[in-house]
Formats: C-alpha cells, sequence, structure tokens
C-alpha cells in the first residue's frame, strides 16, 4: 500500500526498510524529542522484533517516507483506538530531509488517507514536547491544535490535536479557493 502526494510517497514498512528504521531511530539528533538523546540503540534484532510485533497489529500502520528522488527520508505512522474513535499519529525525519516541506507533505498526506478510510477515527493527536517547536510548527501547519488531554489518557504531556470536522472544512475552503491546500503555512520541520 502506497499514499502520494504532491511531493513525497508513504509506502507501507517493509524488512528491505530495516536498516533505515535502525540509523533513524539511532540517531540523537531524532530521537532526543522522544526521550533518546543518544538514539535508541537499537539493534537488527530489536528492530525485527518489533517490525513483527506491529505488523501483526490490525489498526497500527506504519509507513516509510520516500522523496521525489527515490530515497527514504522519513517515516509516519497511525494505530487507531476505535474504542475512542481517535488515531494517534507520529513522524521523524532523518535530519538531512528536515526543513524542506517534505515532514508537512507528509503529515497531511497521512491525515487525509486516515479520515478518507478511518470511518470510526473523529480525531487525530499526537504529543509533541514542549521544548520541539519545529515539531509543534509542523503539527500547526497541518490543522492540529494543543488542546486538554482527554479524560482517559495520562495527563503528562501536552496534547495536540485535529477533529475531522474542522479537517473537513480546511478542505472545503481548500477546493472554494482553488488552493492546494488551505491548512495553516509556514516554515518546515
Amino acid at each position: 500500500m502506497q499514499i502520494k502526494s504532491r511531493r513525497v510517497i508513504l509506502r507501507r514498512t517493509t524488512q528491505e526498510d530495516l536498516p533505515f528504521l535502525k540509523c533513524l531511530w539511532n540517531d540523537g539528533r531524532v530521537m532526543k524529542w522522544v526521550g533518546f538523546p543518544i538514539g535508541l540503540g537499537a539493534t537488527d534484532e530489536s528492530i525485527a522484533v518489533w517490525f513483527r510485533k506491529r505488523s501483526a497489529e490490525p489498526r497500527f500502520f506504519h509507513f516509510i517516507v520516500w522523496d521525489a528522488n527515490g530515497r527514504r527520508c522519513g517515516e509516519v505512522c497511525y494505530d487507531v483506538d476505535p474504542g475512542q474513535k481517535r488515531a494517534g499519529l507520529d513522524v521523524k525525519f532523518a535530519p538531512e530531509s528536515q526543513g524542506r516541506g517534505l515532514a508537512t507533505d507528509a503529515l497531511r498526506a497521512l491525515t487525509d488517507h486516515i479520515f478518507a478510510v478511518e470511518e470510526d477515527v473523529d480525531e487525530v493527536w499526537t504529543e509533541p514536547s514542549t521544548a520541539n517547536v519545529a515539531a509543534r510548527k509542523l503539527y500547526a501547519r497541518c490543522g492540529l491544535a494543543e488542546k486538554p488531554r482527554p479524560m482517559d489518557m495520562k495527563q503528562d504531556v501536552p496534547y495536540w490535536a485535529l477533529e475531522r470536522s474542522r479537517w473537513t472544512e480546511l478542505k472545503t475552503n481548500a477546493e472554494q479557493t482553488h488552493a492546494p491546500d488551505a491548512l495553516p503555512r509556514g516554515g518546515d520541520a
């Protein structure tokens, strides 16, 4: 399965992508924002175990992001919680691919995909670190905003979300103005 956008292609992760993920997850510049300032310390074995486990989960979807030159540049994923009608998002990009608008394009494509195919999802959400200004700007460009955490979730980190109704409104506005999209703009993460 793949999702195409203007500048990137999201392809479901395969075993051939695991060396790329290992490098991405072991890069402290990428992983410091999720609590691993020197990287995750992933091994071939630990990545393979993760892949087998997550691939067996029916509501988890992981993608490698490819740029227009056919190079892997990052990862995006979502995990559906049908009971709460939410999908958790995650995005990580290699440092050399940051700041080029690719993460914005990838996250918008992923969000569009989720709301198009996941009928039981009313909201997408993520938890950017307060210190990760670039990530917060990325999420804002993609229509997410900081909101109070739902009561069923641990109340310890910021919660950013985009509701289906707001996404529909943004898409409708984009179509009416004939713009490529009407989501907020700015620099890129």
